[in-house]
Parts: structure tokens; C-alpha cells; sequence
């Protein structure tokens, strides 16, 4: 049997898929996925993934290692995954803790290096003004001053647009929780003004 084709243009191209949210911008339900396949599920949801983490970092530098990292995990328990329908929830739910991870680190790093941290033009639409490109700019240099979690709340609150209830669910928290991240980053957000 010949080795699958590669094609890291398509691949790097697919993941940059990123206007309209990662949970869609429809909001429909994705079609019930029964085929439980590890090549099945990584060619299904890595888009979706790639998606909700580049939105989390704000940056494509570490969004290729980050997918890498999630579907790593989610090759060791993709096994003890009971029902189809949840591999999605539960994917989002791997990315958000490893992206958390991956924001404390950098934040660390740049604290002892003093280093800049700058965004993705990605984030932004393609045909956007520039004044969309300068307040997209603006934001995501706002959000590198908030703790990774707050961040992380915001930014599925905010930008992926999902309930109080989702955020919960994914971050591993209570309602409450999410609820004083949101008013400690909502804060920060308003100090520097807009």
C-alpha cells in the first residue's frame, strides 16, 4: 500500500480556516459521527481544532505544535471515548487545557526575556480595513496582559462565541467561575481603553 500523499500547502491552508468561529457560524449541529477511526478523526476535527487554538494563542508560531500536542492526547484516549457525538466536546476540551498551558508558558517566557509579544494577521479577514487589522492588533495586545485562563474565557465567551455553560465545560470550571473570569478580564480589557 503506498504512503498517504502530503501536501503541507493544503494542510497548512485548511487549518487557517478561521472566519466565522470555530463552533460555526450557523451554530447546526454537526452530522452524527459514528467512525471512531484515529485518521478519521484527526482529517474531521483538526480544522476545528486549529481553529479554536489559533483564536486562544492569537498566533500561528505554536498553532502546528499545539494541534500535534492535542491529537497526541487524543490518540492515547480516543479508545475510552464511549460515544462518537462527544469526540468533538472532548477535543475542544483537550486544546483548551493545552493552549492554557502553552499561554502560561509564554507569558513566563516573556517576563524573563522581555520579549514582544505580537499577534497573527490570520486572525484577521483577508479583505479587512486596516482599521480592523489595528483594532484586532489593539485587542489581542490587551489580552497577552490577562492570565491564561481569564484569556482562555474571554476569548470563548467573546470571539467563539460559546454559552457560559460551554466555557464551563471546557475549561473544567464552574459556572461561577467562568462568570468572575469574564468581569477579571473584562476589567483588565477596559483599563488601557480602547
Amino acid at each position: 500500500m503506498p504512503p498517504p500523499e502530503k501536501s503541507p500547502t493544503v494542510a497548512r491552508h485548511h487549518l487557517r480556516v478561521v472566519p466565522g468561529g470555530a463552533s460555526g457560524a450557523s451554530g447546526a449541529a454537526l452530522p452524527a459521527f459514528e467512525d471512531t477511526d484515529f485518521d478519521s478523526v484527526f482529517r474531521r476535527f483538526s480544522p476545528y481544532v486549529a481553529s479554536i487554538g489559533l483564536r486562544l494563542l492569537g498566533r500561528d508560531d505554536e498553532l502546528d505544535d499545539l494541534v500535534q500536542d492535542v491529537f497526541l492526547e487524543a490518540h492515547r484516549g480516543l479508545a475510552r471515548v464511549r460515544e462518537p457525538a462527544a469526540i468533538k466536546g472532548w477535543l475542544a476540551r483537550i486544546c483548551v487545557r493545552r493552549a492554557v498551558r502553552r499561554l502560561r508558558r509564554r507569558r513566563l517566557r516573556a517576563f524573563l526575556s522581555l520579549d514582544t509579544l505580537s499577534h497573527d494577521s490570520e486572525l484577521v479577514a483577508p479583505g479587512a480595513s486596516p482599521e480592523a487589522r489595528a483594532e484586532v492588533s489593539r485587542l489581542y495586545g490587551k489580552l497577552e496582559r490577562l492570565p491564561a485562563l481569564e484569556r482562555v474565557v474571554w476569548v470563548l465567551r467573546y470571539l467563539e462565541g460559546d454559552s457560559l455553560d460551554e466555557i464551563a465545560t471546557l475549561c473544567d470550571c464552574s459556572k461561577s467561575t467562568v462568570q468572575r473570569r469574564l468581569r477579571d478580564a473584562d476589567a483588565v480589557l477596559k483599563e488601557g481603553g480602547t
